[in-house]
């Protein structure tokens, strides 16, 4: 969880992209229990009145879902033997729904979900991709889809369920895929399929540092930082584009 000032707006955002416990980011459960810690602190600082208003006009983001297909449904054959797809996207759905819930008894009112991208076309699915090598992963691409147009169903119930709050839906697989489609459109090299760090095919977290030798010179020609993540000016696109669409109704 982070908490960022912009533009005299209070933005938290619920960031580890994993729902459930898998061992590599900090659960959303957990991530509620330390806003819920935050609050407590707010309250002791700047009093009851002032906290609670500040809780009820802050803008809370939820990024969540892509941890719980890449590193843990299709990572964990168990998770393949417990759930189909389908009953996986639902419960998913069922704890961001929960989550939201909470966000909301302890003050929440604004709340954004972005939806998965295309999660399918990062460079280390690419290279895992047996079906076409080098390709995108339909298969994982239909998942983002259909978990997409069922949290976009999820939103609309919460917004009929939840009196005084507004949820809103921001999608990131529409310009994402644009981008991986017209490079070259955005300013950014050709070539996809390879992130900037080392070979930008595999790597990630502590095998893609700063002092690792292969790192291309000019990350900001590349779509892709490491094998999994965004680099930082494809992520300011995708932000420009949220911030100027789903989320333009609370800035």
């Amino acid at each position: 969880m982070k908490m960022e000032i912009a533009k005299q707006v209070l933005i938290i955002f619920f960031l580890s992209g994993s729902l459930v416990i898998t061992g590599t980011a900090i659960s959303l459960s957990q991530q509620l229990e330390y806003f819920e810690e935050f609050i407590e602190r707010l309250k002791l600082a700047k009093g009851h009145s002032v906290a609670d208003e500040i809780i009820s006009e802050a803008l809370y983001i939820f990024s969540i879902g892509t941890n719980d297909f890449i590193l843990n449904y299709f990572a964990l054959p168990i998770r393949r033997a417990q759930y189909t797809t389908l009953e996986y996207v639902a419960y998913l759905i069922g704890l961001a729904d929960a989550a939201v819930r909470d966000a909301y008894r302890l003050g929440a009112r604004k709340i954004g979900f972005t939806g998965l991208g295309p999660f399918g076309c990062i460079p280390a699915e690419r290279t895992l991709n047996l079906d076409e090598t080098g390709g995108c992963n339909e298969e994982y691409n239909q998942v983002a889809m259909r978990f997409n147009a069922e949290l976009q169903d999820a939103v609309r119930k919460l917004n009929r369920g939840l009196a005084g709050a507004q949820v809103v839906y921001a999608d990131t697989y529409s310009v994402l895929s644009t981008i991986v489609a017209n490079p070259s459109d955005y300013g950014f090299d050709e070539n996809v399929a390879q992130g900037c760090c080392g070979t930008g095919r595999i790597e990630t977290s502590v095998l893609c540092g700063l002092e690792e030798p292969l790192t291309c010179q000019d990350p900001n020609k590349y779509l892709f930082f490491d094998s999994a993540h965004p680099s930082e000016r494809a992520c300011k696109i995708i932000a420009n584009d949220i911030l100027n669409s789903a989320l333009r109704v609370f800035l």
